[in-house]
């Protein structure tokens, strides 16, 4: 068993970590202190990326690529997530659309990686998020167009989409086998951004999306008609070992704080680093760390190869989603008063991981979904 990382990616990482520190990092203060990059500013550093060739680093060189595989991609988000922006490199469709026809390959897939055109998912409903089968927005054929009803929320980056990539029921009564996909334009009629939703993360305010007799033509329709539940799986997976990713960095960057700060900190005449309470907190913090970086490398690497990597990656994401948010919370508490103010960090990584224990589904859910895969139970058992 092979754990050193090819030459040739550590140098690329190496690439990845400057532009952090010298792109990010000079403007981390005043992020923290605004809550948020304004939107031309966070242009501006995807335009100096994308000059810097950290472009569309996952499309298959088949569409113009990079082509780089899940673990490559999981050490760049990775370093990039040691910054509280939860700033990403561009150029990189969600996977979901490589099921477009040729057609739809034209319009939707190919902008995104030659024109930075943008998307938006939206799964999640008032009534629920992880069970896709609950599904209440509905899709009503009329001859070669399809008029959908419902309500979305808690979506992501629809104030920034060109197209939204949208699930509905085509009927209820079929459950999951009702569920299609469909990629809307935003200027669609009947597509609304109704409001944003304040959150207590810094730069994360998704919306509340409406759709009021939407009128969708069947050519924006992705896939056949109730196949959407499988897409959707596909694309939940690839998106989970993603965020198990985002983790490792988070809590990466809380330990060098905490270390440095324990180092500089002196209590009765000794740095707080030499008392055993601030030493278990810190060993405890790298060892879970590092257990949870073998999860999700594993994962990622078993994806690389092809195989069916499900249960992995929900494990990689429910432990290293859990373990950020002990690792930012201890570095907190080490830090103390200063770790809660808004002058550094932590307390931004504090609330950013608590958000992943809900997104891309709960730890309920995917301690569920683990469960019943290595039972062999159905969805409804």
């Amino acid at each position: 068993m092979d754990f050193s990382v090819p030459d040739e990616l550590k140098m690329f990482i190496d690439g990845v970590r400057q532009f952090r520190e010298k792109e990010l990092m000079p403007l981390e203060r005043e992020f923290l202190l605004n809550g948020r990059f304004a939107p031309e500013q966070r242009s501006a550093l995807e335009e100096k990326a994308r000059q810097q060739g950290f472009w569309a680093l996952d499309v298959p060189e088949e569409y113009g690529g990079q082509g780089m595989g899940h673990l490559a991609m999981c050490m760049v988000v990775e370093e990039l997530y040691k910054h509280p922006a939860m700033f990403e490199f561009g150029g990189s469709p969600e996977p979901i659309l490589y099921h477009c026809n040729e057609e739809q390959k034209e319009r939707y897939l190919y902008p995104i990686i030659k024109e930075g055109k943008r998307t938006c998912y939206a799964f999640t409903e008032p009534s629920g998020g992880s069970d896709l089968a609950a599904i209440r927005t509905t899709a009503t054929r009329d001859g070669n167009y399809w008029i959908i009803n419902g309500t979305k929320t808690f979506i992501s980056h629809v104030e920034r989409a060109d197209f939204v990539i949208l699930f509905a029921t085509v009927d209820h009564k079929l459950g999951s086998k009702g569920i299609t996909c469909f990629l809307i334009d935003r200027e669609t009629r009947g597509l609304h951004a109704s409001r944003p939703i304040p959150t207590m993360g810094d730069d994360w305010e998704p919306y509340e999306l409406v759709l009021d007799s939407c009128v969708v033509p069947d050519a924006n329709r992705l896939g056949k008609v109730g196949n959407g539940w499988v897409l959707a799986g596909e694309q939940l997976t690839h998106g989970r070992l993603r965020i198990a990713a985002y983790q490792l960095g988070i809590a990466q960057r809380c330990i060098d704080i905490a270390v440095d700060w324990a180092k500089q900190r002196h209590t009765w005449g000794q740095p707080i680093a030499t008392r055993q309470g601030i030493q278990w907190m810190l060993a405890d913090s790298i060892t879970e760390l590092t257990a949870a970086r073998a999860l999700v490398y594993r994962a990622a690497w078993i994806a690389d190869t092809g195989f069916r990597q499900q249960n992995d990656v929900f494990a990689a994401k429910l432990y290293a989603s859990e373990m950020a948010q002990r690792v930012t919370d201890r570095a907190l508490q080490i830090l103390g008063g200063l770790g809660y103010s808004r002058e550094l960090a932590i307390q931004s990584f504090y609330r950013q991981a608590r958000l992943w224990r809900i997104g891309h589904g709960t730890a309920e859910i995917h301690r569920m979904m683990i469960a019943r895969n290595l039972l062999g139970l159905s969805a409804n058992s």
